[in-house]
C-alpha cells in the first residue's frame, strides 16, 4: 500500500526530519494528488498523504520518502495512487512539491 518517492535537490538546510518539513511536504503532495484527481477522475475524493519515513544519504540532494495515500480513512491501494499521481508530468510534480522527482511515485 505504501508509495515510493525521490526527490531532488533538496537542500542542505531543509532538516528533512523535522515536524514542519514532514508536513510541508504532506500538503504539498495532496495538492498534486487534488491536480491528478482533476485531470483523469469524474468524481472527487479528498485524499490525505502520511508520510511513513524520509531518507537522506549524507551530502546527497536526494531524499527518498515512503507515505501512504487516505480516502478518509480507507488505505489506498498502491497501484491505484501510484498511477494517479504518474499521470502528471514531471514537470508539474516538480511545481507542487517545489523539488523535482527522480521517482514521481512506484508502489513500494
Amino acid at each position: 500500500f505504501s508509495l515510493f518517492s525521490v526527490l531532488r535537490f533538496v537542500g542542505p538546510t531543509d532538516n528533512i526530519y523535522s515536524c514542519s518539513f514532514v508536513q510541508m511536504l504532506e500538503q504539498r503532495l495532496e495538492n498534486a494528488f487534488d491536480e491528478a484527481q482533476d485531470k483523469v477522475l469524474e468524481t472527487y475524493n479528498r485524499l490525505t498523504v502520511e508520510i511513513q519515513s524520509m531518507s537522506q544519504d549524507l551530502g546527497s540532494p536526494s531524499v527518498s520518502l515512503v507515505y501512504v495515500v487516505k480516502n478518509q480513512d480507507s488505505v489506498l491501494n498502491g497501484t491505484i495512487s501510484s498511477g494517479l499521481l504518474n499521470q502528471l508530468t514531471a514537470e508539474l510534480v516538480g511545481y507542487f512539491l517545489y523539488y523535482p522527482p527522480m521517482v514521481i511515485a512506484e508502489r513500494k
